[in-house]
């Protein structure tokens, strides 16, 4: 019995003196850690510069700034880097333009001429813009005015895209002089053998046309009576289609309609 106790001592004594195995970097093993964080750690998205389905434009020098108007607002001033996006609200019709109001960026937007003070363009509105408590002054246009007048203030040639045959082909209107449309209403212009055929969210509009190459030219248009409460995308769009009109090729399935007395952007349904 004493040997027994003797050995059982002896062997607790060599134990406690053996080298305790190196786990290696990383902690003792067993020990219930979490998974390891990517490094560097993940970044949010970078946001986007340009909005898919883009439609006006506004821009500002001392400082140089931009807004683009899509599906978002995307402001960015180009001297400090600031990049600011937000989903565009539905639009509040001013007595001379829009406005958009979010909680980081406001829009108004009137109608009125405007000059950038740097080049020979004079364009069609004049927009100011707070971003962050600041205040942006420049000037605006639908996107398809951009791609259509230079910077010396001329039309700037039709590209080869722009012959798009319209007959026994249907559109959606996305926008009208740059104001994006409600996406739940009726907006949308047929052709069809010689007649075209145009909703603005209220009364059906009708009236021939012919297209010669990148150029429409719609006979007098005629309407349905029936009062609705928003009649301004109707008017702008009935006063367009009464234009010669030029078709400029965007996308594939996208075009604009622009003239004297505005645009329509289209997209196919």
């Amino acid at each position: 019995m004493r040997t027994t106790f003797l050995l059982a001592a002896l062997a607790t004594a060599i134990s406690a003196c053996a080298p305790v195995p190196d786990p290696g970097y990383g902690g003792y093993p067993g020990e219930p850690y979490p998974p390891a964080s990517p490094y560097p750690p993940e970044l949010p998205p970078i946001p986007p510069t340009l909005p898919d389905d883009e439609t006006y434009r506004a821009i500002g020098t001392e400082p140089f700034w931009d807004l683009r108007i899509g599906r978002e607002l995307v402001f960015t001033d180009r001297g400090t880097g600031l990049t600011v996006v937000q989903t565009t609200p539905r639009p509040i019709i001013g007595f001379a333009g829009e406005i958009f109001q979010t909680p980081r960026i406001n829009v108004n937007i009137t109608h009125v001429k405007c000059s950038d003070g740097m080049s020979d363009r004079t364009y069609p509105d004049t927009a100011h813009v707070r971003v962050d408590g600041r205040d942006y002054r420049g000037c605006g246009a639908a996107t398809s005015w951009f791609d259509s007048i230079d910077e010396r203030g001329q039309p700037r040639p039709p590209s080869a895209g722009d012959d798009v045959p319209l007959d026994r082909t249907r559109w959606r209107v996305v926008a009208v002089n740059g104001r994006p449309t409600p996406p739940d209403g009726d907006f949308t212009i047929s052709f069809d053998a010689g007649r075209l055929s145009a909703r603005f969210g209220c009364n059906g509009l009708g009236a021939t046309y012919t297209q010669t190459g990148a150029t429409l030219r719609a006979g007098n248009v005629v309407a349905t009576r029936m009062a609705c409460p928003d009649m301004s995308f109707e008017r702008q769009g009935s006063a367009i289609l009464g234009q010669t009109l030029t078709i400029r090729l965007i996308e594939p399935d996208r075009i604009t309609l622009a003239g004297t007395a505005g645009s329509i952007d289209l997209r196919r349904l």
